[in-house]
């Protein structure tokens, strides 16, 4: 059974399978086959290597597109609140070809999980990771 094989059994079977570090996790309403849970099993490596391989490349994507829709600011405003420098909260450069905009550190985290969440939306990924 290849790996596409395995992941679409389990699907059908209502288990999401998914990656956290080297381990898979399963998430499902009722407890898995234990048919499942061996294939599973048998098929671990190669398993985690697929996962790896599909979530790099969603990461690419969704890089590419926050990239390819990068907003400029204005010099000195703050692309995610709008406010103006801080004394206590720098603005960071950011930089898309010759695009620039700037955010405070302080919202730098949430300005990312916006555009990343945004892209999400875009390319039909959802929005959990």
């Amino acid at each position: 059974m290849t790996v596409t094989e395995a992941l679409e059994l389990a699907r059908s079977q209502g288990v999401e399978v998914t990656l956290d570090g080297d381990d898979l996790v399963l998430e499902a309403q009722a407890a898995p086959a234990p048919g499942l849970l061996a294939i599973l099993g048998r098929g671990k490596w190669d398993i985690v290597a697929a996962l790896r391989l599909r979530e790099a490349e969603e990461r690419r994507r969704i890089v590419q597109w926050v990239n390819d829709h990068f907003a400029a600011s204005p010099p000195g405003v703050c692309a995610h609140c709008g406010d103006g420098p801080r004394s206590e909260d720098p603005l960071v450069l950011l930089f898309v070809g010759s695009d620039r905009g700037e955010v405070h550190a302080s919202c730098h985290p949430a300005w990312l999980a916006a555009r990343e969440a945004e892209a999400r939306g875009a390319l039909g990924l959802g929005i959990d990771p």
